[in-house]
């Protein structure tokens, strides 16, 4: 699993047609759990409904570091009203060896939203609300074995790996 860096500031954010971004709240909860189940293959990112659920409450209680609200966006198809994307950002990742500063904890989008540019404008938008926050860095992991399209995103934006600390 990659970690990975950049300096901040990146380069602005292109919102997809169709598209609008706004921070996730509580209330967003089911429908994120929902979300993240589908948008992860089946047992990688939780082993059902009713976990993938659970994982969004924890991201909201903190269970995972602080939340850092104006990074943490979803994205939302204006036509259907429904969320196709998400990105949560905390403060801090709560594991050793990461370095600090702000974390994606989790970037994902719907499978057949995928392809227009959303999971760059998400990531773009959490890095500015990141940089406008005083931070310098922003970090993530991305699992190799899941996400090689993602990780060759994180690169050509221009994300470094980093040695994990022991």
């Amino acid at each position: 699993m990659p970690l990975l860096q950049h300096g901040l500031p990146l380069a602005p954010a292109t919102l997809p047609a169709g598209i609008e971004l706004r921070p996730q709240t509580i209330d967003d909860v089911t429908t994120l759990g929902s979300l993240y189940w589908d948008s992860y293959p089946k047992g990688v990112a939780a082993v059902d409904l009713e976990d993938a659920v659970e994982e969004m409450e924890g991201v909201f209680e903190g269970e995972y570091g602080t939340p850092l609200e104006p990074a943490c966006l979803v994205a939302v198809d204006t036509a259907s009203g429904e969320l196709v994307g998400c990105i949560q950002t905390v403060t801090e990742a709560p594991w050793d060896g990461v370095p600090q500063g702000p974390f994606i904890i989790e970037l994902f989008v719907h499978p057949d939203h995928r392809r227009r540019g959303l999971g760059i404008c998400l990531l773009l938008s959490a890095a500015a609300a990141c940089h406008e926050a005083g931070f310098e860095e922003l970090a993530l992991n991305a699992l190799e074995e899941t996400s090689a399209e993602a990780i060759h995103l994180y690169r050509r934006l221009g994300f470094v790996e980093l040695a994990l600390a022991d």
